[in-house]
């Protein structure tokens, strides 16, 4: 069996540096009789398909590609889905099965006090909104952190998350 290249439709966008999308409708590509430039359309070959075309000796006409590289991914898709609906009706169909739903465990947001976010303001202003460099002030941070009830972890994150803001 030989395997032949030969160039389908052409691929170029027209309207690229306009942030668009517009093709030239060359749907073959015309080998030239000197170049790598089409004859129809005069984009360079590299912008057509390539289809490569399998020949056999019993074989007379080109085996083309039926279905789009979407479409076979919509098909696993859809097989995977019903693979996975027939494990649940068969763990379904046990009487061992649970009826609880898993859920996907989310992060949970800090949520500060008006008096905690005051606090953190006033403080994080006295440091210049910036934590780095204040090695000398990190026991001081961990006593204010303990004394307002946060977390010197959220204390950091919550001043670089304000300090465009409010500096």
């Amino acid at each position: 069996m030989e395997t032949f290249c030969g160039y389908g439709k052409c691929m170029r966008n027209h309207a690229a540096k306009l942030g668009s999308h517009a093709l030239d409708g060359c749907l073959e590509y015309s080998q030239p009789a000197t170049g790598d430039l089409c004859a129809a359309c005069g984009c360079h070959r590299s912008y057509h398909r390539r289809v490569e075309v399998k020949s056999c000796a019993q074989i007379t006409h080109a085996q083309l590609p039926s279905m789009s590289f979407r479409r076979v991914k919509q098909l696993a898709r859809l097989k995977w889905k019903s693979a996975v609906e027939k494990e649940e009706e068969e763990e379904d169909t046990e009487e061992t099965s649970t009826d609880e739903k898993t859920t996907v465990k989310r992060r949970r947001k800090s949520k500060f006090t008006v008096e905690q976010r005051e606090a953190m303001r006033d403080y994080a202003a006295k440091l210049g909104w910036t934590l780095k460099d204040k090695r000398g002030v990190r026991e001081e941070i961990r006593v204010f952190c303990e004394g307002i009830g946060v977390s010197r972890y959220h204390f950091k994150t919550w001043v670089n998350n304000n300090k465009k803001f409010y500096y």
